[in-house]
């Protein structure tokens, strides 16, 4: 017997999620392929043009063969072409290379959910095209002398087990050195909130709304704070600081972004941030690590649940497919 099974609701949600995410992000591309004046990253760039349009054409195919309303997501009305450049060549590869990470990463994950053949073979193949367009970002970086390493530790000399808890170290006073892990999400989490900051600084500059402009100027603030606090944990343990990520954002003041494309973008980058917290946190065994993640944390959450407020305010926030309200239905007048 042929089984021609129905979407079950975690095949819906990365279908619809995939969908918004690919569809914000071809827009933004199309942005950098109007203003790029490098050569060397023309190929690249339209190589994530095509993963991204690849992912909603087929997200698209699925949702209406099984009957299911197409998200709205992002269009053309989200992104004005005629604009000027916002930020440089350079960031541009450093955000692909940053995004594709992530949708490797997304996809993978979201495997472990998924039951029908064609939706796995879906997120199979985009997580192939994303790693792949992440792998060739990153020589390119690498060409250009432009990649950002994380710091450099000498070789361990033997391995060796543990035979004091007095290296999970305390809240306060003095720490043993970071180990190898700790170091590698502190790194992380310090790249995530340097591109974010880039990012909503140039949003803060074209947003349309007043309210748009204040949060985005919130934004920056907060990761300039958080990336204070790792730096600091680094200057602490007596770790090389890696290099800034470039942060040249143009004069222009002509949005290429809607401020409905821009919010979205900023609370995904938030949701990211609060998934690289959780998961530092969980694999940093120092105490005051943890401390400062929680409290991290919190604040990246309540930045967050404020933008999803605003968007609702302003009639941004397309709603997740959802489960019948069955109380609605029994209290629906006749």
């Amino acid at each position: 017997m042929n089984h021609n099974a129905k979407l079950v609701s975690s095949e819906v949600a990365a279908l619809w999620g995939a969908y918004m995410q690919n569809s914000m992000t071809f827009c933004i591309l199309q942005h950098f392929q109007s203003v790029n004046e490098d050569e060397d990253s023309t190929n690249i760039i339209q190589t994530a043009l095509t993963d991204c349009e690849y992912v909603v054409s087929e997200v698209k195919r699925i949702f209406e063969m099984e009957n299911h309303a197409v998200p709205i997501g992002f269009t053309q009305d989200d992104v004005n072409l005629k604009a000027g450049r916002l930020y440089s060549d350079l960031f541009t590869l450093r955000y692909i290379k940053y995004m594709a990470a992530a949708g490797t990463a997304a996809a993978a994950a979201l495997l472990e959910v998924l039951a029908r053949k064609d939706v796995r073979d879906l997120f199979s193949i985009v997580s192939q095209r994303f790693m792949q367009l992440y792998n060739n970002t990153c020589d390119m970086l690498l060409q250009k002398g432009a990649f950002i390493r994380s710091p450099t530790i000498p070789p361990m000399e033997r391995a060796e087990y543990l035979q004091d808890v007095s290296f999970l170290s305390g809240l306060i006073g003095k720490h043993r050195p970071l180990t190898v892990v700790e170091l590698a999400h502190i790194s992380k989490n310090t790249e995530t909130n340097s591109l974010g900051r880039t990012f909503v600084a140039g949003f803060s500059q074209v947003a349309q709304v007043p309210e748009v402009r204040k949060y985005m100027e919130r934004g920056v603030e907060l990761a300039a704070k958080h990336e204070t606090v790792f730096r600091e944990i680094l200057i602490e343990d007596g770790v090389p600081l890696p290099s800034s990520w470039d942060s040249t954002i143009s004069q222009s003041i002509d949005a290429p972004f809607s401020d409905k494309l821009m919010m979205f973008h900023t609370t995904s980058l938030t949701s990211i941030s609060v998934a690289g917290y959780g998961a530092a946190m969980g694999a940093s065994l120092r105490k005051d690590l943890g401390g400062h993640y929680t409290r991290l944390e919190a604040e990246i959450l309540q930045y967050g649940n404020d933008g999803v407020k605003l968007m609702i305010n302003n009639r941004w926030l397309e709603q997740p497919p959802q489960n019948v309200d069955r109380e609605a239905l029994r209290n629906r007048s006749v």
